[in-house]
């Protein structure tokens, strides 16, 4: 038992921990978001988006997504495969103890000398053996491998909530887009109605002599430029439908819709929030924290390894020459002992996986500084884009009232015989084209809505 009088010094220099100690990046942010009218107030990004997607159809699809699509569910495996490499590392702090039990039959060679004289040449030996290994951790590689494990463990966890994130937000999009889309549609059929009512009167106004076939003729054009935009957004209707279908984790079909979503943007103050705020909330920054974190416990992870390893190693059980006699007393054996091993050359291997370690980490870095920046840019793009969209459409809006006075002027002129029909074509075409603007503009303002909601790292939870 005297290498076990050994052990609680050991256990006393096994302090030491080599390498940084991992910690967040240390980078400069702005001190506000561009375009953040009140920086220092509550960010939008803390709103639950329950408060935030109102419409009852969004919110079942939102559900439906969240629980069926295949690489949520996959990111959520991740975890789990990271949880499992987290408890490997971490079962390195304890003994490994393994067992083996073996029979064999020995005919010795009487040339050898491997016989004594006048002895058998045929032997038998029955074991069974226990085998415990247990490594102390001398210089705090095991512990460091342990932080990188449980820093990979988190960001799986954060990773899982950026795809979430992502999700949720092209769930969101595509829906808008298709109620756009149907808006559209709408426009585009009611403005075929009355264009085949302008080639009625057209044609009853050639038929009594007043208009010409020229007259008529750029009626049906005008007809036929209204009806070809209805197939067209019908192809796009079901595209949209599929893709949304996709994302829900189904089969392409068709998809149920709700009620009007103007009041997505309608009463909703959107701020960014202080900046610290928006490192802390967007899922993809505390996953490169977090990668960065993994990479800096390995610099000590490869430092460890350039040092010896010392290991309290033992084995023991009963060895008998008869089986009968194998679990008899004087069978036992054993053996117990500490083990030092290290390197002594090794052509400049260990430094070389230090300085791999020591480049990993500052690519993780570098990693979450460019993170860092893109969550900033995309969070003072959202903001820019809501306000602007707001602007767009008050403009759009006093567009088609003041074309569908044009157009309501033109026809009056034409039928009391004041101008031709080409200027009833054209205040027709600018309704049309301004109406299907306005229904874009309206779906742009939502869209902006979903976009600063993920950019700053909404309460998608």
């Amino acid at each position: 038992m005297r290498p076990l009088l050994l052990l609680p010094s050991v256990l006393l220099v096994s302090s030491c921990v080599l390498g940084p100690e991992p910690g967040s990046p240390d980078i400069k942010t702005p001190a506000a978001i561009r375009g953040d009218a009140a920086p220092h107030g509550a960010s939008f990004g803390d709103k639950a988006w329950r408060r935030v997607f109102t419409d009852a159809t969004l919110r079942t699809l939102i559900e439906r997504a969240v629980k069926n699509n295949p690489d949520l569910v996959a990111a959520t495996y991740h975890i789990e495969e990271a949880r499992a490499q987290a408890a490997i590392a971490r079962a390195a702090w304890f003994p490994s103890l393994n067992g083996s039990a073996d029979a064999a039959a020995n005919y010795a060679s009487r040339h050898a000398g491997q016989v004594a004289p006048g002895g058998s040449r045929y032997s038998e030996t029955y074991s069974l053996t226990g085998l415990m290994s247990w490594e102390l951790d001398l210089w705090g590689g095991i512990h460091r491998n342990n932080q990188a494990a449980r820093a990979n463990l988190l960001a799986a966890g954060y990773q899982r909530d950026g795809v979430q994130t992502s999700l949720i937000a092209a769930v969101a999009t595509a829906y808008i887009d298709l109620k756009n889309l149907d808006e559209r549609l709408a426009i585009s059929r009611r403005t075929t109605e009355s264009r085949k009512e302008s080639l009625k009167l057209v044609t009853s106004r050639r038929d009594g002599g007043v208009s010409s076939d020229l007259e008529v003729g750029q009626a049906q054009a005008s007809l036929a430029q209204a009806q070809v935009t209805i197939p067209s957004t019908e192809q796009s209707i079901s595209a949209k439908e599929n893709e949304l279908r996709v994302l829900l984790g189904a089969y392409p079909g068709s998809v149920t819709r709700g009620g009007s979503l103007a009041s997505l943007g309608s009463a909703l103050h959107i701020s960014g929030g202080l900046p610290s705020s928006l490192l802390a909330r967007r899922p993809d920054l505390s996953a490169a924290n977090q990668a960065f974190q993994a990479a800096t416990a390995q610099i000590g992870v490869a430092e460890a390894l350039r040092f010896p390893s010392l290991s309290l190693t033992g084995s023991g059980g009963v060895i008998s020459g008869e089986l009968n006699s194998l679990l008899a007393g004087g069978s036992a054996a054993y053996a117990i002992g500490p083990q030092l091993t290290g390197p002594i050359f090794d052509v400049g291997r260990g430094k070389a996986r230090v300085q791999a370690a020591q480049a990993g980490a500052k690519i993780a870095l570098a990693t979450y500084q460019k993170t860092a920046q893109q969550a900033f840019r995309e969070a003072a793009d959202a903001l820019n884009s809501y306000q602007k969209s707001g602007e767009i459409i008050t403009e759009e809006a006093k567009l088609v009232a003041a074309q569908k006075s044009v157009a309501a002027l033109a026809l009056e002129r034409f039928q009391g015989g004041a101008s031709s029909y080409l200027e009833v074509l054209d205040a027709e075409r600018g309704l049309f084209t301004a109406e299907l603007d306005l229904a874009d503009a309206s779906a742009n303002r939502l869209r902006a809505v979903v976009q600063a909601y993920r950019a700053l790292g909404g309460g998608w939870k």
